[in-house]
C-alpha cells in the first residue's frame, strides 16, 4: 500500500538506530571488511511529504560487496520517522527510501545509515515547507570495517530464492503511484503465469468505497501510513481477476503458516496484507459491516519460503525481500493472514 518507507519495526530508537533484521541462514560464516561506501540521497532538504531516495554502495578494495544488510532510519532527537532496509546486490548497490509525511517544515533530522546491525555513517536533513523533491542532490563518501555475513536476501532473483523449499517466479516492479501496491501486486502476481496485468487495469474494475472489503479506500496518490487514503482488500481484487482470465483465491491463516505454504507448493505466487507498523488497527462501520483497518498497511507478493523464512516480491522498493517467520507473521496475523492466492483458470 505504499511506495516506501518499508518496514517500521519500531524498537527503541537510539542515537544510532538499529533496525532488526531476518535471521541469518544456518551455517552462514561472517566476514570483517574494510569497505568504502558512496551514499547518493535525492535530496538534504525535501518538501514535506517527499521521499529521499537513497543508493548505497559498498566496495572492498575496488570489488563490489554482495549480500550486505543496510538499514536507514530518519529520526529527530532519537524519535523514529521513517526507516527502510534494503540487501546489496552483486553490483554493490542497494536502493532505499525515506518517507518524510510525518515531519515538521524547518526541522533538523538526522538519518543513521546502518550495516548488518551496526552504525557506519549519518548525515543531516533539513525539512521544508515548499520546493522539489530533488532539488540537493548529495553524494556523500564514508569508509570503514563492517562485518558480513553471507545473506540469502540479495536483490538479484537468482540468489534469493536460492535454496527455498518452494518458489513460484515472479518479477520485481516498482509500484507507480503512491497507494497503488495492491494493483501493482496484481502485476507480479500474474506474471509468474506470461505478460503481467498493468496495475492500471484495475482502477475501473475494482471502484471506490470505504470500506476497504467492497472496493478501494481513498485515493490512490496520497499520503502513504494513514487509514483514511488507504488501499483495498483481497475479494475486490478476486473479482477484477475474475475478468482477466484469473483465478484469486481468497483465505485468512489466522496464524497457521500453512495456510501460505501449502499454496505456495501448488505453485501459486500469495498476495499477502502486512502491517509494518504493528497491530495500530481500528474498526469502522458502514451499511451495517464492520470492519478492519490498519494504519502502515502495505501489501507484497509471497513466491517462495524456507524453513527460516518468507520471499516476497515487494512493489513498494520495487525490490525482492526476505523476512523471518517471526517477523512475517508479527505482520500478517494484524489482518488475520489475508492471502490472495493467484492462479490462471
Amino acid at each position: 500500500m505504499k511506495r516506501p518507507p518499508a518496514l517500521l519495526l519500531i524498537f527503541a530508537v537510539t542515537a544510532a538506530t538499529v533496525l532488526p533484521w531476518v535471521a541469518s541462514p544456518p551455517g552462514s560464516s561472517a566476514a570483517v571488511l574494510s569497505v568504502d561506501a558512496w551514499i547518493g540521497v535525492s535530496s538534504t532538504r525535501p518538501s514535506l511529504g517527499c521521499a529521499i531516495d537513497m543508493s548505497v554502495e559498498l566496495r572492498d578494495s575496488g570489488h563490489a560487496v554482495d549480500g550486505a544488510q543496510i538499514e536507514v532510519a530518519l529520526h529527530i532527537e532519537g524519535s523514529l520517522v521513517s526507516a527502510d532496509r534494503g540487501v546489496t546486490g552483486d553490483n554493490g548497490v542497494a536502493f532505499l527510501a525515506l518517507q518524510t509525511f510525518d515531519s515538521a517544515a524547518g526541522v533538523r533530522h538526522w538519518v543513521d545509515v546502518n550495516v548488518s546491525g551496526e552504525y557506519f555513517t549519518g548525515f543531516p536533513v533539513v525539512t521544508a515547507d515548499s520546493g522539489s523533491c530533488n532539488d540537493a542532490y548529495q553524494l556523500i563518501e564514508a569508509s570503514g570495517d563492517v562485518t558480513i555475513t553471507p545473506s540469502s536476501t540479495s536483490s538479484s532473483p537468482a540468489s534469493l530464492i536460492d535454496g527455498a523449499q518452494t518458489k513460484v517466479w515472479v518479477p520485481a516492479y516498482a509500484q507507480q503511484r503512491n497507494l497503488s501496491c495492491e494493483y501493482a501486486a496484481m502485476y507480479i502476481a500474474t506474471s509468474a503465469f506470461g505478460e503481467g496485468i498493468s496495475e492500471y487495469s484495475f482502477d475501473n474494475e475494482v471502484g471506490l468505497s470505504s470500506n476497504p472489503h467492497i472496493a478501494y479506500r481513498g485515493d490512490i496518490n496520497g499520503p502513504w501510513g494513514r487509514t483514511d487514503d488507504y488501499g483495498v482488500y483481497a475479494t475486490p481484487l478476486s473479482w477484477a481477476l475474475d475478468g482477466f482470465g484469473y483465478r484469486g483465491e481468497v483465505f485468512y491463516a489466522v496464524g497457521d503458516s500453512d495456510a501460505l505454504t501449502t499454496r505456495l507448493d501448488q505453485g501459486k505466487p500469495v498476495v499477502v496484507w502486512l502491517a509494518l507498523w504493528g497491530d495500530e488497527s481500528i474498526r469502522e462501520t458502514l451499511d451495517g459491516r464492520t470492519f478492519t483497518i490498519t494504519a502502515g498497511m502495505h501489501v507484497m507478493v509471497a513466491y517462495g519460503y524456507d524453513s527460516s523464512g518468507v520471499y516476497l516480491s515487494d512493489p513498494g522498493s520495487g525490490t525482492y525481500r526476505y523476512y523471518s517467520w517471526g517477523d512475517f507473521m508479527w505482520m500478517w496475523n494484524v489482518l488475520d493472514g489475508m492471502g490472495l492466492a493467484v492462479s490462471p483458470y
